[in-house]
């Protein structure tokens, strides 16, 4: 397995590294900026009703502002990494041996494809489990030290952009780009179709959830008052006996609204923060389990992939 390991990081030596590289210089500039951020309190800057910093904080205002940048631009560029990271390890990893032939000759040789499959598949998993779920640890420090007042364990703030689901969003990737390649064996096609199936099943896991399990789980609120920690899902017409409505049924039920208006509060239908966890995890389960399925599908076309 070692040996296996060795040639595996030989063939995607310049992956491999890139990918690490990137994820140390990111964690690396992350940590500095969080600790300056934790350190200074400058996110607990509050100006005067002119707008004048209070006496602490004008000396390091300058350097605040492009410390606040530095973090918003970091937490906006996470969400692209399972795909750079994805595919960039999973899309040529089967379909540049298969092209260039290397595949055939090792085929030849091994007594097991699958054995073959899993050696070149295990190590580059574990590349893209760790330096995602880095990625995701620090984007999730990086919002809570610009949001110092949140509990980002009971928020939805940031929702898909920081913790777990951007490890297996990368592991989702990663894997597509793995079966893709194992059935077109050709790399520039399948880093163009892995880009757009995997982006059609990271947006799929999110629809599913929020159209078919959220909805049931849903309480509403009356309050009118918008937070972010909360996750919205829907809005309905709240009828005098308690009953919820849409502007379809409200309409069968009251047709006045079509010339009044409807005289009915209006109240959403969302998840409370303290769900966040149970809904991430449900979603991380549902992409960790595609991306099982994608690596089976792979190993089958692998091993039953005419040698020629």
């Amino acid at each position: 397995m070692l040996v296996a390991t060795r040639l595996t990081y030989r063939i995607n030596r310049f992956e491999i590294l890139a990918i690490t590289i990137a994820t140390v210089l990111s964690v690396a500039v992350s940590a500095a900026v969080v600790a300056w951020l934790t350190q200074s309190g400058y996110t607990t800057c509050r100006g005067d009703e002119f707008g004048n910093l209070e006496p602490r904080c004008l000396n390091m205002s300058a350097i605040g502002e492009w410390v606040l940048k530095i973090d918003r631009v970091s937490l906006s560029l996470v969400p692209i990494f399972p795909f750079i990271a994805g595919l960039i390890l999973g899309g040529p990893l089967v379909a540049r041996e298969i092209d260039r032939g290397t595949a055939r000759l090792a085929w030849s040789l091994s007594p097991s494809r699958l054995r073959w499959y899993v050696h070149r598949v295990a190590p580059v998993l574990v590349v893209l489990g760790a330096t995602a779920m880095m990625i995701g640890v620090v984007a999730d420090r990086l919002l809570a030290a610009m949001i110092t007042d949140e509990d980002l364990a009971n928020s939805f703030m940031g929702f898909h952009g920081r913790g777990v689901l951007i490890a297996t969003g990368t592991l989702l990737i990663g894997a597509t780009g793995i079966a893709v390649g194992a059935v077109l064996g050709r790399t520039i096609q399948t880093l163009l179709l892995s880009l757009v199936l995997g982006g059609l099943l990271l947006t799929a896991v999110s629809e599913v959830d929020q159209k078919v399990f959220l909805p049931a789980e849903t309480v509403v609120d009356a309050s009118n008052n918008y937070s972010d920690r909360n996750l919205y899902i829907d809005s309905r017409f709240q009828l005098p006996d308690g009953t919820l409505a849409t502007w379809e049924q409200l309409v069968a039920i009251d047709p006045s609204v079509m010339e009044n208006g409807p005289n009915y509060p209006n109240v959403a239908l969302m998840i409370p923060g303290e769900r966040y966890r149970a809904v991430e995890g449900r979603e991380a389960l549902a992409e960790l389990g595609i991306a099982a399925l994608l690596l089976v599908a792979g190993a089958v076309v692998v091993m039953r992939r005419r040698p020629g």
